[in-house]
């Protein structure tokens, strides 16, 4: 399968590279001054693509280390966690936090160690913001894990990380720039993740079982009392959904200013539409299938999510038509389907575990796949390595 058309390796030498403008306080006054102190230690022949990589590896390892020594606690509504209940575990939620850390400060220096050692490229931004979309799906189940979360309410929080994310993008795909919020974006959220693993590390999972009542702050105007842990997710919730209507607004008066048509320009989002209707139709018809497989189940998502964010950055660079399907996603409609043949006909036509499994395993394939295929190609036709800088004789040869 050929990722890049034969248009698109005409115009991808000639991109000059998206620019980001990061608005983020904590990324203006922190954590960016702090990369730049940080990167001069860097070897100049370390690649830039390497960085990313190593910062991504980071984010799994403690992602898996999460998955192994705490698991997904099905017992939703269960007793809430005593201050020995998680004692000998705390240290995975610190070793989660420092994980999620190393992959922020990795994903800030990777662009200035390109721009140091003249190495920027399309191939770098695509790498960057591939493994920034797996991420946006990872980061949500490590906290929602580590918060004591239970089953809807990480999907909530996965499909609040994913909107925007992939909002975002549809609108650089217009204004040719990656606008990231002074209090909503990605810095801050990575971190809320790294502050509420370290809390749950120190004092255990009880505190975001703490019960708030909210009439104590709205003078008695709103009468709710909830848990903690679940407020602040729903909170974040509304954050990701503002902050995604302001892409829709800033996408649809560039489309007006570009005199592109406004079914074109509200078409493009159409992937993101059916994978988001896709999953909330399945879970709606079988509420307990989350349940089954929690873990595997977000990977997969997260798998498709990052596939169709790929696909859609590399139109971008290579000046390319947005398509509106892709593959992945005759699957996880494949899965809706099984489900509801069972349902209204009471036909099992593949049984719903092993659905959900071979949606894993296919998702994983098409990102494996596409990963290894559009590196091939942009470093075949860039005439670049992926992650190693040759030496200045090599390049006089070349």
């Amino acid at each position: 399968m050929v990722y890049i058309t034969s248009k698109g390796k005409i115009n991808l030498p000639s991109y000059k590279g998206g620019t980001t403008i990061d608005k983020s306080i904590m990324y203006q006054y922190v954590i960016s001054p702090s990369c730049n102190i940080i990167v001069e230690y860097f070897p100049k022949n370390l690649a830039p693509n390497l960085i990313t990589a190593i910062g991504l590896f980071c984010n799994f390892l403690g992602l898996f280390s999460v998955f192994y020594f705490i698991g997904f606690n099905e017992n939703i509504g269960g007793n809430k966690p005593t201050l020995e209940d998680d004692s000998s575990v705390r240290w995975v939620y610190l070793f989660a936090g420092t994980m999620i850390f190393i992959y922020m400060m990795m994903d800030n220096i990777d662009g200035k160690q390109a721009r140091r050692t003249k190495t920027s490229s399309p191939l770098g931004e695509l790498f960057d913001h591939g493994c920034d979309s797996l991420c946006t799906g990872l980061l949500p189940l490590i906290v929602g894990i580590s918060m004591g979360i239970r089953s809807w309410e990480i999907l909530i929080a996965f499909m609040a990380a994913t909107i925007p994310f992939y909002l975002a993008h549809w609108e650089e795909y217009f204004t040719h720039h990656l606008v990231l919020g002074a209090l909503n974006g990605p810095t801050e959220a990575e971190c809320m993740a790294i502050l509420f693993c370290f809390l749950t590390g120190i004092f255990g999972q009880w505190i975001w079982f703490i019960n708030i009542d909210f009439s104590v702050f709205t003078f008695n105007y709103i009468q709710y009392t909830g848990q903690l842990n679940e407020i602040i997710f729903f909170a974040m919730a509304i954050i990701s959904f503002v902050t995604a209507f302001q892409n829709i607004l800033t996408s649809t008066k560039k489309a007006i200013d570009m005199k592109i048509s406004l079914f074109t320009a509200y078409s493009q989002p159409l992937p993101f539409i059916i994978f988001f209707c896709s999953e909330f139709i399945w879970l709606k018809l079988s509420p307990s299938l989350f349940l089954t497989y929690p873990i595997i189940h977000i990977l997969s998502l997260t798998f498709i999510f990052s596939y169709v964010v790929c696909r859609c950055i590399v139109q971008r660079i290579c000046q390319e038509d947005f398509r509106l399907f892709y593959k992945p996603l005759i699957f996880l409609i494949g899965g809706v389907l099984n489900t509801a043949v069972k349902v209204y006909f009471n036909i099992e036509i593949l049984d719903e575990q092993i659905a959900v499994l071979l949606l894993f395993a296919i998702s994983l394939g098409f990102m494996i796949h596409f990963t290894y295929s559009i590196i091939q190609e942009m470093c075949s036709v860039l005439k670049i390595n992926a992650f190693t800088i040759p030496s200045p004789s090599t390049k006089k040869l070349n």
